[in-house]
């Protein structure tokens, strides 16, 4: 369960394996694009680095994974309500916030 404090979010053990199975997922299906791209001629660990590399990094590869889980529960979110899909449509980065107070309420 994820719990939040003045913008302080916390994940149990449990979670944070699940985040870690997908980003590892997601790291696996990007090096297999890369893998395609080179018509098969790289290894998968040569593939991963490459990804890596040019993603800026691994921080950067992990925040570049974390965004686009942002965005998915913001499209399911907008699938759900209009008014949700007017929010983030307005103010992308006020959405999240909100979205993040949201989640934080929930959990008290």
């Amino acid at each position: 369960m994820i719990t939040g404090d003045d913008n302080i979010i916390t994940t149990t053990t449990e979670e944070q394996i699940k985040i870690n199975i997908e980003y590892l997922a997601w790291l696996y299906a990007k090096s297999r694009e890369r893998k395609k791209q080179n018509k098969g001629l790289l290894d998968t660990r040569r593939a991963i680095e490459l990804v890596i590399r040019d993603a800026g990094g691994e921080k950067a590869l992990k925040e570049l994974f974390l965004k686009e889980q942002d965005e998915n529960i913001i499209d399911e979110l907008s699938k759900l309500s209009p008014m949700i899909a007017e929010t983030f449509k307005q103010d992308r980065e006020a959405g999240l916030q909100a979205l993040n107070g949201i989640i934080a309420d929930l959990e008290k």
